[in-house]
């Protein structure tokens, strides 16, 4: 099958339709020149001994461990790459998706949401670009969920740079995938084209913060066309890089007002969580917050701490995952109660 994938301008769709034809890719390859087969399988062989030498697997559709669901995409890849765990990819699913040039707010939902997807028992899958995606990835792990990464480029090439402790991360902790052979730096048409594959895993697409021709709105359609469910997070309608999320909600898109819509979609529960051990400061707002304030100037007044105080602790709590601060600054709790 990697052989098939090395032949010149032999694409998945074309793959698939010749192996119904013919019943094997051994049938499919001897429609081919002998020069051109025996180029074939030598590239194939250098790309086996690459994944062995980086320690992935090679995936093709017959096998019990490919992911069921991509088979659903009329182009699902013939030959994927894979570093992790492959049960990672297993339902349920949220894809979380946006931009790359994520504002504060963005990353805050991003991670509010993927917490408590984790917390909940989803995988979180994403695309592992900068912004939106980096931020789901990293609170997916840090909630020691699951998570799923979908490359644009070969599974040992580390795009964006700064994020080559993250990629090592999930492959350790969650799952790589790729359909690019090791080595591949990939190029502009790779990126939205992966996207296909973040939509047919998840049973929810959730687009946090996105402008016109973001790619997550590609990623989006892929999962309209496959009738998952598409969510979209509301932002002031005067933030350029919001405009083609805002957009789905004309589309009707499911709008996401907290983190428990989305588990909702998901058919999934709050994950009950023990008391957090916080400091003195991050106790007390996080005791406030539980107790029903709503802002920054009411848990100031709660607690009897500067509001320079509350606003360290917030972000503490913040970034632990335990609070969500939305554009108009109230505070919300991401754990239900028991």
């Amino acid at each position: 099958m990697v052989a098939l994938s090395a032949l010149p301008g032999v694409g998945d769709v074309t793959i698939a339709r010749q192996l119904a034809e013919c019943g094997s890719a051994e049938a499919v390859l001897l429609r081919y020149p002998l020069s051109a087969r025996e180029a074939a399988v030598a590239v194939a062989d250098a790309v086996l001994v690459s994944a062995r030498r980086i320690g992935a697997r090679v995936l093709i559709g017959a096998d019990t461990d490919y992911p069921a669901r991509l088979n659903e995409l009329h182009d699902s890849p013939a030959v994927l790459f894979a570093r992790g765990t492959i049960a990672a990819a297993e339902p349920p699913a949220v894809a979380i998706v946006g931009t790359r040039m994520a504002s504060n707010y963005g990353i805050r939902v991003a991670r509010a949401i993927a917490t408590a997807c984790a917390r909940a028992g989803a995988t979180v899958v994403s695309g592992l670009a900068r912004g939106i995606d980096g931020a789901a990835h990293e609170a997916a792990l840090a909630a020691g969920g699951r998570t799923v990464a979908i490359l644009g480029t070969g599974l040992d090439v580390y795009y964006p740079r700064s994020h080559r402790s993250l990629q090592e991360n999930i492959a350790r902790d969650g799952l790589l995938l790729s359909e690019l052979s090791p080595g591949a730096s990939g190029h502009s048409g790779t990126f939205p084209r992966r996207n296909r594959i973040i939509a047919a895993l998840a049973d929810v697409t959730v687009v946090v913060e996105a402008g016109h021709g973001s790619g997550a709105l590609i990623t989006a359609d892929q999962a309209i066309e496959l009738g998952r469910i598409v969510a979209c997070v509301p932002n002031a309608i005067d933030v350029a890089g919001a405009a083609g999320s805002n957009a789905l909600l004309k589309r009707n898109a499911e709008p996401v007002l907290c983190a428990d819509d989305v588990l909702a979609l998901l058919d999934l529960r709050a994950a009950p969580s023990a008391q957090p051990i916080l400091d003195d400061d991050a106790a007390s707002c996080w005791d406030a917050v539980q107790h029903g304030a709503p802002d920054v100037a009411s848990i100031t007044r709660v607690t009897r701490l500067s509001m320079r105080s509350v606003s360290t602790a917030l972000s503490a709590l913040e970034l632990e995952g335990l609070v969500f601060i939305d554009a108009d600054g109230r505070v919300r709790s991401t754990i239900t109660s028991a």
